[in-house]
């Protein structure tokens, strides 16, 4: 049996933060806890994970 510790929204949130869609600031407060935790603590931003051309 699956045991998720993290709801839906934390995990859309950390895969929009993931893909660049938005930052760990633009995450709400009382959720960016849980967001780092599946990010592994990175607060990477949108420009850190631009594709290099």
């Amino acid at each position: 049996m699956l045991n998720f510790k993290f709801t839906a929204l934390v995990a859309i949130y950390a895969a929009n933060v993931l893909d660049g869609g938005r930052t760990i600031d633009e995450v709400p407060a009382y959720l960016q806890p849980q967001v780092k935790e599946i990010l592994g603590n990175s607060t990477s931003t949108a420009a850190d994970t631009t594709p290099q051309a």
